[in-house]
């Protein structure tokens, strides 16, 4: 039995060809990290809106934030498993980031300070974006096996 070393290569070079391809299409649409962004800082700036009394219904825009999550993996055609270590860090840190930030909206809108609150809002908004385009070059990496 003979082994081909070119045809083996070119086989190799295919398969890989068609992990890049199929990593590009599971990118996550541009619109869905600023998105979200947005979610998150208005969810972080709702005591402008409400004062700290009303702010859990605010946080009905998990629900929607998970429906845009459901349809832009929909919309790629690509339904990945694995989101890898460094997605996974992202998500931890962002949603102790975010609810610390909320914890500081609520704090300034008790003392008063209700103009601050754009402050911690607009963070959580800004490490939202990033945090979701961490999540999605991470789970495109682990498509590509570049762990």
């Amino acid at each position: 039995m003979t082994h081909d070393r070119a045809a083996g290569s070119r086989s190799l070079e295919l398969l890989e060809a068609d992990r890049l391809a199929l990593s590009e299409r599971a990118r996550m649409p541009s619109w869905l990290a600023l998105t979200l962004g947005v979610l998150a800082g208005v969810w972080g700036g709702s005591p402008l809106f409400t004062g700290s009394d009303h702010t859990s219904v605010w946080f009905s825009l998990y629900v929607v934030g998970l429906v845009l999550v459901f349809g832009a993996t929909r919309a790629t055609g690509v339904r990945l498993r694995a989101v890898g270590a460094r997605g996974w860090v992202a998500f931890g840190i962002l949603v102790f980031v975010v609810l610390a930030l909320y914890s500081v909206s609520l704090a300034l809108n008790s003392l008063g300070l209700v103009g601050w609150v754009l402050l911690p809002a607009l963070l959580a908004a800004v490490c939202t974006v990033a945090a979701v385009r961490v999540v999605d070059a991470s789970r495109r990496s682990v498509l590509r096996r570049d762990r």
